[in-house]
């Protein structure tokens, strides 16, 4: 019996069978390595590669054309951060995130207070809110781009002439192109921001203001005290998501304005293009990625560690 126990605890013998064993103690990981491996070869093909190839790409000066690269060290950073023009983009396009964040949080809460509440077809307008948010942000602008047209049959000179205003040249206006850009990405936005509050309240416990009426709470007091604090990751989470979308912008800008009129809508994202595409200076505008990248990445970590604080 000694000799049987003992064999029984014995190692395989041959390689096959120690595979076998190991596979099967390992099966586990096994299975995730197998799941995951597709999506990191993924992330490294078409994120990190790319990301690494314009970090070296944004220390040079290239055209396409010449080959290769002429290396010009941290010229280009210099550039963007000393500029007069660079510094318009960058002061523009944190402008426009901040009055663009503010509206979409503000007017989005409204709207979901609203929404939230029992009223008819309130299905309908919900639906109406969101629809901006899963049309193409080019298709959109070029809507806005009709309404603005700048003769009389445009639609919004067409309201004007009714009133007996001759027709405006929005396009050219410095105050009202960044309005109506501001306006844009409020627009596009906002429906995100109502359907995120609007889960949030709808995951209040209802028990809480019941227990709170009871004693003789008022209506602005439950608003204060247990609707605002309940929606506290919520408006964490959609502070910063919006406003790392707010800072991407450029629809508008490339569709109605080109950056114009004297480039008091030329924001970041829209500078990369334009110098990529239309100066052909890929090392200037690869150093702006990676400006915008570090922004990103900064604001999405803070996002991740409040948000798992107050979780």
């Amino acid at each position: 019996m000694a000799r049987i126990a003992t064999n029984a605890l014995a190692p395989p013998a041959t390689r096959a069978e120690r595979w076998r064993v190991w596979r099967w103690r390992h099966r586990q990981t096994l299975l995730a390595f197998t799941i995951l491996t597709p999506l990191f070869l993924y992330l490294l093909v078409f994120t990190w590669v790319p990301i690494i190839l314009m970090a070296g790409l944004s220390v040079t000066e290239w055209n396409i054309v010449r080959w290769p690269p002429t290396f010009v060290g941290l010229e280009n950073y210099i550039e963007i951060f000393t500029t007069k023009y660079y510094q318009k983009v960058l002061s523009t396009t944190v402008l426009f995130g901040i009055i663009v964040l503010v509206l979409e949080i503000g007017v989005g809460f409204g709207i979901a207070l609203l929404l939230n509440e029992k009223i008819k077809g309130r299905t309908v307008f919900r639906t109406i809110w969101y629809l901006p948010v899963v049309i193409s942000g080019a298709v959109l602008a070029q809507t806005l781009a009709v309404f603005l047209y700048p003769a009389k049959i445009g639609a919004l000179n067409s309201i004007l002439d009714l009133f007996g205003a001759g027709p405006v040249i929005w396009t050219r206006s410095e105050f009202w192109m960044p309005f109506w850009v501001v306006m844009f990405s409020f627009w596009r936005g906002v429906g995100g921001v109502v359907i995120f509050f609007l889960a949030g309240l709808q995951a209040i416990d209802i028990t809480l203001y019941e227990a709170a009426q009871v004693d003789g709470a008022s209506r602005f007091n439950l608003f204060r005290h247990i609707t605002i604090p309940q929606l506290a990751p919520v408006t964490l989470f959609v502070f910063m998501t919006s406003l790392v979308r707010t800072l991407q912008t450029w629809e508008a800008p490339l569709v109605l304005t080109f950056g114009g009129p004297n480039n008091s809508t030329r924001t970041l994202v829209y500078s990369m293009y334009s110098d990529a595409f239309g100066n052909l200076a890929m090392g200037m505008a690869a150093a702006e990625s990676m400006i915008l990248l570090l922004v990103l990445m900064t604001l999405s970590g803070l996002n991740l560690r409040f948000f798992r604080t107050q979780t």
